[in-house]
């Protein structure tokens, strides 16, 4: 609606600033312009200058702290706190990053995609940890928790208790997230990541 809204804005003032109407194609041409400049965000605001502009086209410059060894097809850039990182995939278009692009800052135009966990979500996401780990789920039905039952993983290898510790890992970040919607404001958590059209270092 905002897009729709500031593109007749533009038309008006083509039409306000000249006598006669302009021609289709370029009315046309300074709508496409229009949709197309990226909006810069702030990667140490990040979250709130974010809010609303998923599938939209933005621009945000951080430093480089990580390259996926295994092709480049991933990076995280940061700002000034360094828990949070920002994740970035590659596309043909922009091609993919490299290694000596680590502790340089860049300028990352690309499409904002937003990830977002509501309750519903979270259900679903608990309802595959359970159904990968029977055992949890018959634990949690029977109002058990995190920790009974060590006493019988010693006969059932190690291996069995690695998957259990990351079930009941996966159940307490969930147990968190879950905490998190149920104090924000909007019902939901936003998540986001961006898809590469561009990159270039900063200068």
């Amino acid at each position: 609606m905002k897009k729709l809204l500031f593109s007749l804005v533009v038309m008006a003032l083509i039409g306000v600033s000249c006598d006669c109407p302009a021609p289709a194609n370029e009315g046309e041409q300074a709508e496409k312009t229009a949709e197309m400049a990226p909006k810069a965000l702030d990667i140490n605001n990040f979250d709130a200058t974010a809010e609303g502009l998923g599938d939209q086209i933005v621009e945000v410059t951080g430093t480089v702290v990580h390259t996926c060894k295994h092709g480049g097809t991933k990076m995280f850039i940061t700002g000034d706190d360094p828990d949070f990182r920002l994740k970035v995939t590659a596309t043909d278009e922009s091609g993919n990053f490299n290694l000596e692009m680590e502790g340089s800052d860049y300028v990352v135009v690309g499409i904002l995609e937003e990830y977002k966990v509501d309750m519903a979500e979270l259900d679903k996401l608990e309802a595959d940890v359970l159904a990968e780990n029977p055992a949890q789920e018959e634990m949690k039905h029977k109002g058990g928790h995190e920790g009974e039952g060590d006493a019988h993983a010693d006969h059932e290898g190690d291996s069995h208790q690695e998957v259990e510790g990351s079930c009941a890992t996966e159940l307490a970040q969930i147990a968190d997230l879950r905490a998190q919607v149920k104090d924000s404001e909007k019902g939901y958590l936003s998540f986001y990541s961006i898809l590469a059209k561009s990159y270039k270092e900063a200068k």
